[in-house]
């Protein structure tokens, strides 16, 4: 029986290609099929950041379609046509390595992929990285914990009114498009002059504010606040 190939997640950090780990970079240069998902615009977004710190030009690419639904069925069928797509590469003994923005472990599209890809007996390994949040903190030069208190992670739609009344640090990550809500919520507790937000961090379109109320009507998907 033929081998089968390695699926390795691979995450490439926030934006900035040197953010990339020396692992992440080793695997993305030995693996011969490289998978990224596809944005609607066509650009490859976390295939465009590794390119920044690998050589890619003779690798197969394999663009993955995923939707932003709010339909879960929706959102399970892209991934199981990704998923298939890629067993196909690693049945016929190829490596493939996806590459992912942030961590492969935080809100990631990779991590569902492997998990069904693991489920079908094939091995799987995951490259950790940079996460979002730690670059952003980095960006506003401000620190996410203080010993003792703890630290919450917290997708945009969640519901803030009672997350931002916990104790400790609050990250709110990619609250593009719901990040005036999101703002009135932290301005109804007194926090919106003292939270900070880097969208697109690490990319050429990066943008900080270190006061939330001075934010403009459209602001990237790609935005995380940090608030405490």
């Amino acid at each position: 029986m033929e081998k089968q190939g390695v699926f390795y997640a691979v995450s490439v950090g926030p934006g900035d290609p040197e953010l990339l780990t020396r692992q992440a970079c080793r695997v993305l240069t030995e693996c011969g099929v490289v998978a990224a998902p596809r944005m609607k615009s066509g650009r490859m977004l976390a295939l465009d950041i590794a390119a920044g710190a690998v050589d890619i030009k003779n690798k197969t690419i394999l663009p993955l379609d995923f939707t932003m639904a709010h339909d879960a069925a929706v959102r399970e069928d892209s991934y199981r046509t990704a998923a298939a797509a890629i067993e196909a590469v690693l049945s016929a003994g190829r490596d493939v390595a996806m590459v992912n923005l942030g961590d492969v472990s935080v809100y990631a599209t990779a991590y569902y992929i492997l998990e069904r890809i693991r489920s079908d007996g094939f091995e799987t390994v995951m490259c950790p990285g940079v996460t979002s949040f730690c670059a952003v903190a980095a960006r506003l030069g401000r620190s996410l914990t203080r010993m003792g208190e703890p630290l919450h992670i917290l997708p945009g739609s969640a519901d803030l009114d009672s997350a931002l009344a916990l104790p400790g640090t609050k990250v709110i990550m990619k609250s593009g498009k719901a990040i005036h809500e999101t703002v009135a919520a932290l301005e109804r507790r007194g926090m919106a002059a003292n939270a900070g937000m880097v969208a697109d961090c690490g990319l050429e379109t990066e943008q900080v504010y270190t006061d939330l109320r001075q934010l403009p009507e459209e602001v990237s998907y790609f935005a995380t606040i940090v608030a405490d």
